[in-house]
Parts: C-alpha cells; sequence; structure tokens
C-alpha cells in the first residue's frame, strides 16, 4: 500500500495532513490506523513490511500492530519505536496482558539509525515473532507469541503513531503477505499445440533439425535455442535441417532489436501447417 491518493486502508487517521510525494508525515500527536473492531479484524501469521523514517531521539514515533478488539493491555506488537533513554536506539516489542498488567519482551535493533529511511519488517508464525531492518535479521521472540484469529486467537491491525513534538515519523509504504505466500511466478507463454503430422514418406517427410516432435506441444525454448545458434553460425534465421527442403527467406525481425519470439513461432506454426516443415 502507498499513499499516492490518500491513507488507504488506513482509515482511522488524527491530527495528520494528508499525504505528500507518496509519503504520510506523523508529528507531534497523531496517528493513523486500520480499525480495530473485533478479534478478525486487521492481519495474522503472515510478514508485515513497512518503509519509514525516524526522526528524533525520544520516544514517540512507532510502527504499531494493534490488538483487532482494540483493547489493551493486550497483544499490542510494536514493530519499531525508540528507547526510552533518549539514545534513539530502535526496537521492536511483543506485548501481552498478565493478569491486568501489560508485560512485554523487547529486541534491540542494533546499528540502526534515524534520520533515514528504513524497511521495517516483522515475521509473524505461529510461536514465533521475527524482527527484520533492511533485510537483516534483528532477534526473534518465542514466548508469549499470540495465536492468530483463523487458528483460534486474534489478529493486529497496523497502526502508525507519534506522540512526542520533539519527534516525527514519516511512512511511504505498508505491506502484508499472509504466511505462505509468496511473489507470484510469471505466467508462462502459452504453449501452441502443433498440427498432426503429416503421413510419412520417402521424400523431405518431417524436418529433422531437432525441433519438437509434432505429435505433441512444440518445445519453443528448444526452437528458439536452436534458431538462435543458426543465425550466430549462419546469419539466416532458421531451424537447421539435414533433410527438409531450404527454408525460404526469413521474414523475422531484425537482429538489430529483440528478437520477436511470439512472432517467430506464429511463422514457425503456419509453415508447419502449410508444408509440414517447421521452419521460419
Amino acid at each position: 500500500m502507498s499513499f499516492d491518493s490518500g491513507f488507504g486502508a488506513l482509515g482511522n487517521v488524527w491530527n495528520i495532513a494528508a499525504p505528500k510525494n507518496g509519503e504520510v508525515k506523523l508529528s507531534g500527536s497523531s496517528s493513523m490506523m486500520e480499525w480495530a473492531t473485533g478479534k478478525s479484524a486487521g492481519h495474522g501469521y503472515g510478514t508485515y513490511t513497512v518503509t519509514a523514517k525516524i526522526e528524533g531521539n525520544e520516544p514517540g514515533p512507532a510502527i504499531v500492530l494493534w490488538p483487532g478488539d482494540n483493547k489493551w493491555p493486550g497483544q499490542e506488537i510494536d514493530m519499531v519505536e525508540n528507547a526510552h533513554d533518549g539514545s534513539g536506539q530502535q526496537y521492536g516489542t511483543v506485548h501481552w496482558n498478565n493478569g491486568g498488567k501489560d508485560a512485554f519482551k523487547t529486541e534491540m535493533f542494533e546499528g540502526v539509525k534515524g534520520g533515514v529511511f528504513h524497511q521495517y519488517q516483522l515475521v509473524w508464525e505461529p510461536g514465533k515473532m521475527t524482527f527484520k531492518v533492511d533485510g537483516k535479521d534483528m532477534g526473534s521472540i518465542t514466548s508469549h507469541v499470540p495465536v492468530d484469529y483463523a487458528h483460534g486467537g486474534m489478529n493486529n491491525t497496523i497502526g502508525v503513531l507519534n506522540n512526542n513534538p520533539d519527534t516525527s515519523i514519516t511512512v511511504s509504504h505498508i505491506d502484508f503477505k499472509p504466511l505462505g505466500s509468496s511473489t507470484p511466478a510469471p505466467t508462462p507463454d502459452p504453449t501452441p499445440e502443433a498440427a498432426p503430422a503429416p503421413a510419412p514418406s520417402t521424400g523431405s517427410g518431417s524436418s529433422s533439425g531437432g525441433g519438437s516432435s509434432s505429435g505433441g506441444a512444440v518445445d519453443w525454448h528448444s526452437i528458439a535455442a536452436q534458431v538462435t545458434a543458426n543465425y550466430q553460425a549462419t546469419g539466416k534465421w532458421e531451424l537447421p535441417s539435414t533433410s527438409a527442403a531450404p527454408a525460404p527467406a526469413p521474414s523475422a525481425p531484425s537482429h538489430d532489436g529483440p528478437v520477436d519470439w511470439h512472432a517467430l513461432a506464429a511463422q514457425a506454426t503456419a509453415n508447419f501447417e502449410a508444408t509440414g516443415h517447421w521452419f521460419i
């Protein structure tokens, strides 16, 4: 989620100016958060990523995963906040309700400085919270880790806040990926089906240039490799063949630019259907 056109899913906004240049700056006493309306609100197990810049050394700015039921003390998770000693050292925290009192465990972020943008990341999985900054592991917490809603517990909502006039936090991007998800793999190009092979003959039947068998799907990657190799050897965009008649003059794209394999595939298929030979 970016902030090019408003606050997005973080609709519970208080005392913040409109986003500017794709960024939201929180200063003074201000906050923005997803609405915490019940245990199922927000998100559960997964990877939370926030790109943000913290300015000032005192406590005040924080990236917070707030309890979905909006009750505190409870399972508040702080992806980052400033230490209370005024040093500006940053750390992550897991809170829990200890008989009506707040209890917590922290992991210090060694070597992380304020005043510049960092990518803060939290990986929430069963029995474990892992904090990362700019891809570097900052430590894990394995006790008092909450259970998400899908597994009988409660979710958390994403929020950002500042409560100190001498500090601020600027956010440019927020992202969540559920546990087990990943970036989708590129969709492969469709593989055209070859036409039925012509009846065998004593003449130049099917091409013996090493392409795909005409009885199944055409392996365009193999054909592409052969066409490229033949071009490099002969200067001609065609499949090498020991039995097929010489290929007509190529109509492939000029070699001055990228090769359009979709166009080559279409030409090869049309030529096969017309002549029984795989060539370009």
